[in-house]
């Protein structure tokens, strides 16, 4: 059965394999011109050449070797695409993961079902792996910075009223607390008492007396007024002095009736 070469053109594209959501093609035209190319096959490709034309790359069958691309793009159109290409001048074709190497197929690319998110690599020459390594995906792009919330600042004290550690400033228009003063305790005044006359005073006066006649000697009683602020021992001072003056008293009388009778 004879086969006639197959042409099948189009536009390549440029792609990354960061940007594609199914097999990323890579194209290096080597001695060609044209340097190295990049394409996306989007989904599932069903095989090698499939995913080549996805991409946007045309590709052409030598007419007696089915199967096997003599052209891409039309190149080298040097090459009549009726047998299979010279080994020092043909279209090699590899496999690869993103970020890895390449690894030279050993089917041909029309029998070859590429796994989504694999890398198919052409490259024109004798045999040699394409100009740049698999493409890596693109890094994640950075988190956008969280904005900061803002540190609170401790209030500012008035001009004028430095707040001191511990107290709230005061703010205008408030009374200012003045400090509680100390009372100062009254001063206690200790009552005066007035002492009886001695005894002997009061024999002395009697004795004087004259004839029969004897009058008592009248006594006079102090009374002692007790002052603001006279404590408990101001008042057991008081009773005592009254109690001996009494005693004195009824001293002086009964010494006075003796010398009467005596005297009669």
């Amino acid at each position: 059965m004879t086969v006639v070469g197959l042409v099948v053109t189009g536009v390549p594209l440029t792609a990354h394999a960061a940007d594609c959501a199914g097999v990323t093609v890579v194209v290096d035209f080597g001695s060609l011109g044209g340097g190295v190319r990049t394409g996306c096959a989007p989904g599932d490709p069903s095989s090698g050449t499939a995913a080549l034309t996805s991409a946007g790359f045309g590709y052409t069958f030598a007419a007696r070797q089915p199967g096997f691309v003599c052209r891409i793009n039309g190149l080298p159109g040097s090459d009549p695409c009726v047998n299979a290409s010279p080994p020092t001048a043909y279209w090699a074709y590899w496999h690869g993961r993103p970020g890895g190497a390449w690894t030279y197929s050993s089917t041909s690319a029309s029998a070859y079902d590429p796994a989504p998110g694999s890398v198919e690599g052409w490259s024109f020459g004798a045999g040699e792996q394409p100009g740049i390594a698999p493409p890596a995906p693109a890094p994640a792009p950075a988190p956008a910075p969280q904005p900061t919330q803002p540190v609170p600042q401790p209030p500012t004290p008035q001009p004028g009223q430095p707040a001191q550690p511990g107290q709230p400033a005061p703010q205008p228009g408030q009374p200012t607390q003045q400090p509680a003063q100390s009372e100062t305790p009254a001063p206690t005044t200790t009552p005066e008492t007035t002492s009886a006359p001695p005894a002997s005073e009061t024999a002395t006066s009697s004795s004087t007396a004259s004839g029969s006649s004897v009058t008592p000697t009248s006594t006079t009683s102090v009374a002692v007024e007790p002052t603001a602020g006279t404590s408990s021992g101001g008042t057991v001072g008081l009773v005592v002095g009254l109690v001996v003056i009494a005693a004195l008293a009824v001293l002086g009388v009964r010494t006075a009736r003796r010398r009467a009778e005596a005297a009669e």
